[in-house]
């Protein structure tokens, strides 16, 4: 796969993310130098992070139970505070 310039990336073996900000190649192999952490990562290694993907899987969660059109959920109402003038014994 190739990696460019500017492109958002993900290191899969720590999760770390960044913009490619410049493009070596020594040894013969092509490195990534990001922005986040100014280290390079072997190209091989990287994968794209599309921004478009994280925007539709936002869009494709429902905000609360209503809006997934599923009536076998119930709506979740705020009953107010816990009732806490009980007596806890903690354990020991």
């Amino acid at each position: 796969m190739k990696i460019t310039e500017g492109q958002t990336v993900i290191y899969a073996k720590t999760g770390t993310e960044g913009k490619v900000v410049k493009i070596h190649e020594l040894d013969g192999k092509v490195w990534a130098e990001l922005d986040t952490t100014g280290l390079l990562y072997e190209e091989s290694a990287l994968e794209p992070r599309a921004e478009e993907k994280k925007k539709e899987v936002a869009k494709a969660i429902p905000k609360k139970a209503g809006d997934r059109g599923d009536a076998a959920l119930p709506e979740i109402k705020d009953e107010g505070r816990p009732d806490g003038s009980g007596t806890v014994s903690g354990g020991g």
